[in-house]
């Protein structure tokens, strides 16, 4: 993961420096019983992986770089705010996200290897550490996006999704933080979903965690909003938002929870910039996510990345030449008859004037 000295706000989404106390957008304050990410340099967590940097910080919990002992390679492990660990529901969460990223093997999704809680009560998860960018970062530098490049990046976001939603794991809170893009050897991106950590199981007895309002105000569906229990539909729907800034460089919803809930009664007109150029089907498709009703959005990641796939197929193929305007015929009748009526006037016209001129020769 990079290294950044500022993190996103674990309520708004907004940026917030490393020693934040109070997230200026929404007040979202920091808890002063937890050490600062730096504090954790040179611990040994579970005495397996010893902390070498920090790598981010998110809503539940700290990511650091470290060093797993025994084998001598470098990790990123997450390590759980102790703050949560008073709270049986968080404690509750954090376990869900490590059984749920034991269900997810994926290329899109980062791999956890190890997840547990060692004698000293903290909870952490280990996984692969990933070299690259957020898209967040993409969209600072490249908002508002052209769709050629942006539908291959949300293509394999669909993926992720799809195999998490397939492991009846919602992700609940995706947004451009928890999108990962790594460069490879062959000039491709892959793309890696991150940051499970409020990730509600489908099973009957998650139902009432689901109705927790948790996650990021600024990409949560409607229903997620109102408390309500929540489907895969909802991850959807926060893809819309963010393919909608991702193409506008612009917010789909407010910033408090009451204009989030005012702005998704009616989707928003997607406003183009002068010199951007929106396919109408990537439009549509954008517009059906952003729906307030989930029966009316598509019914799976899948078919959105099935439908993402032909409209870049659209746009990649060659343009079929217009047709020929045909070419008539030159009928030669009409101008051979007229050639012909021509001709038949001057010969009788020159004979006319033959014998006008006979006529005056032969007078005495």
């Amino acid at each position: 993961m990079s290294m950044t000295s500022r993190f996103p706000c674990p309520r708004c989404g907004a940026d917030v420096s490393a020693d934040w106390t109070h997230c200026a957008s929404c007040g979202q304050p920091q808890s002063e019983r937890d050490d600062p990410p730096e504090a954790w340099i040179g611990r040994t967590v579970d005495g397996k992986y010893a902390i070498e940097s920090v790598l981010g910080v998110g809503g539940m919990g700290m990511v650091f770089q470290a060093r797993r002992m025994m084998v001598g390679d470098t990790v990123a492990l997450k390590v759980l705010f102790p703050r949560f660990l008073e709270s049986p529901l968080q404690r509750r969460l954090f376990a869900a996200e490590a059984v749920a990223s034991a269900r997810l093997t994926h290329p899109h999704v980062v791999h956890v290897f190890d997840a547990d809680r060692d004698a000293d009560g903290v909870a952490y998860l280990a996984m692969e550490v990933l070299v690259g960018r957020t898209f967040r970062e993409v969209l600072k530098d490249e908002a508002p996006m052209q769709a050629a490049p942006l539908i291959p990046v949300m293509v394999q976001v669909c993926r992720g999704l799809e195999a998490a939603h397939e492991a009846h794991v919602i992700h609940r809170d995706l947004k451009p933080d928890n999108i990962f893009m790594q460069a490879q050897p062959d000039g491709t991106t892959r793309v890696k979903l991150v940051d499970f950590g409020i990730a509600a199981m489908l099973d009957a007895d998650a139902h009432d965690e689901a109705r927790k309002l948790l996650g990021t105000l600024r990409y949560m569906s409607p229903e997620q909003c109102r408390g309500e229990a929540i489907d895969a539909r909802s991850d959807l729907y926060s893809l819309g938002v963010i393919m909608y800034e991702a193409l506008t460089r612009r917010r789909a919803t407010g910033k408090t929870l009451s204009a989030v809930i005012h702005d998704a009664v009616q989707p928003p007109n997607l406003v183009l910039p002068n010199d951007q150029q929106i396919p109408h089907a990537l439009e549509d498709l954008v517009l059906r996510l952003l729906a307030k009703d989930p029966a009316e959005r598509p019914p799976s990641a899948r078919a959105v990345g099935d439908a993402l796939e032909a409209i870049l197929t659209g746009l990649s193929a060659p343009r079929a030449p217009a047709p020929a305007t045909p070419t008539q015929p030159v009928d030669s009748t009409p101008l051979s008859k007229s050639f012909l009526w021509v001709g038949l006037a001057l010969a009788i016209l020159l004979g006319v004037v033959a014998g006008i001129l006979w006529g005056q020769l032969g007078e005495p």
